[in-house]
């Protein structure tokens, strides 16, 4: 139970807690371009709780990207957003793997993604 003093006011308990939720993390720069970027399948053994998805630099076009997440050992919907939407976050779901998609224009751009998730 939280104290009445405000967000920063935590009990013994929950500071312990709080200090665990947010130790283990990885950090993964995805270049996408016609190819599909992957995160490692070595979040399996031990699912995200949170994973934030933001560029990684300037966006060189202002195309959609394709965000496929694999929870409970299968992909669910694609969830299509503009780089204009990002950073994305991703709460209250254990997620095993991120992909990613690129969309194919032909342009000689890169874009940069930062995969960041919490374990």
């Amino acid at each position: 139970m939280a104290s009445s003093y405000g967000r920063n006011g935590f009990t013994v308990q929950e500071a312990a807690n709080s200090a665990d939720a947010y130790y283990t993390y990885k950090c993964e720069i995805l270049t996408l371009d016609e190819a599909t970027a992957k995160t490692t399948s070595s979040w399996e053994a031990q699912p995200a709780k949170e994973v934030v998805i933001f560029s990684a630099g300037a966006v060189a076009n202002d195309d959609n990207i394709t965000i496929s997440l694999k929870v409970n050992g299968a992909h669910g919907a694609d969830i299509v957003i503009s780089h204009n939407n990002l950073p994305f976050t991703v709460k209250g779901l254990l997620v095993e793997e991120v992909t990613i998609h690129g969309v194919a224009s032909g342009a000689t751009e890169d874009d940069a993604l930062t995969v960041l998730s919490f374990h």
